[in-house]
């Protein structure tokens, strides 16, 4: 299998469900990003709210980024030469000591099979009292765990969720990152994160990456990106490039495949709602 990571690389991913660091971004480019969306963030807060959902399809230079080599070699060493990304979104963590995600897994809910890698791409520095990823080694081959959604406020997560089940987490480990820096992680994979204690805002973006013939398990029509490689399958609808940041034609198109993803799967059978569409 071509990509970029080592043998050894491979063979601790599959063994752990996890590899990190994979470096992406040079520190000056990583600070540009980083001031671009917290420009965004402070200056329009409705317009933040849609990169909770593909924000590929909004922003052009995210939409490169899912397509940079350096990442997706990375990703084709775990998943092979043909290659979609369904989902690129910003995650942020006010510095309020509260904001966290409780035990998860992604399987719950991203309901694609088989299993897919999710990029993370640190802009802030993500380290244990920014409220780094933690994730549980092995996870990833277990069941899906029993999971509740709750109206926790203070949760990052879609719905609030979190693992009901006991499991081990002593082995946890925290997944830290220096800006530019990307984590890879199962879609199965236990994993959360503690609040942010530090002065500033934690800033990642989560990039989905699934096989071409992976499949939805869902009646409803989802859109994906074809990142490397050729789509033989087609279980996804192609997305269209955006031609400028939030420009009108973008907007639609994301209003489009966001909506089916929060109603679809994301979302289904909850009571809360994605803030992307609103």
């Amino acid at each position: 299998m071509a990509g970029s990571l080592s043998a050894e690389a491979v063979a601790g991913y599959r063994a752990r469900g996890f590899h990190f660091p994979v470096p992406l971004l040079e520190p000056a480019e990583a600070a540009r990003r980083l001031a671009w969306v917290d420009d965004v963030r402070a200056g329009d807060p409705h317009r933040a709210q849609k990169l909770d959902l593909k924000a590929n399809l909004l922003v052009p230079w995210i939409d490169e980024l899912i397509r940079r080599p350096a990442l997706v070699d990375a990703v084709e060493s775990l998943l092979g030469p043909d290659i979609l990304c369904w989902n690129a979104n910003f995650r942020f963590k006010q510095p309020d000591g509260r904001a966290h995600a409780g035990w998860h897994q992604d399987t719950r809910y991203i309901r694609i099979k088989p299993s897919g890698v999710i990029a993370l791409l640190a802009l802030s520095p993500c380290t244990p009292d920014s409220g780094c990823l933690r994730v549980v080694p092995g996870s990833h081959d277990w069941p899906v765990l029993a999971h509740r959604d709750t109206e926790n406020p203070d949760s990052i997560l879609t719905r609030g969720q979190y693992i009901t089940d006991s499991f081990d987490d002593s082995a946890a480990q925290d997944m830290v990152l220096a800006p530019g820096e990307v984590g890879l992680f199962d879609h199965n994979l236990v994993h959360s994160s503690g609040p942010n204690s530090t002065d500033g805002w934690r800033t990642i973006l989560l990039a989905g990456f699934f096989k071409t013939g992976a499949v939805p398990e869902t009646a409803r029509r989802l859109t994906a990106t074809l990142v490397r490689g050729t789509d033989r399958h087609h279980h996804f609808d192609s997305e269209e490039r955006p031609s400028a940041p939030f420009a009108p034609r973008a907007l639609a198109a994301h209003e489009a495949g966001a909506r089916a993803m929060a109603e679809a799967m994301l979302y289904r059978g909850s009571a809360r709602r994605t803030i992307a569409v609103d």
